[in-house]
């Protein structure tokens, strides 16, 4: 229930970058650690990816 509210709060947001956000949040509940944060690379790869589709999706208009 808290994760339908927690999506819902960005359903007004670009898609590109609720995507982002929608997979960062999976990673970050699947890699929760506060004794040592290790998901920078995948959150890296995550944002890059989006782009990379936004600036193709972009191009091609």
């Amino acid at each position: 229930m808290q994760k339908e509210k927690l999506i819902n709060l960005f359903e007004g947001y670009d898609p590109a970058i609720r995507a982002i956000i929608l997979e960062v949040l999976k990673v970050e509940q699947a890699n929760i650690s506060m004794e040592r944060p290790r998901v920078k690379d995948e959150i890296d790869t995550i944002v890059s990816t989006v782009t990379a589709n936004k600036l193709a999706k972009t191009a091609d208009e």
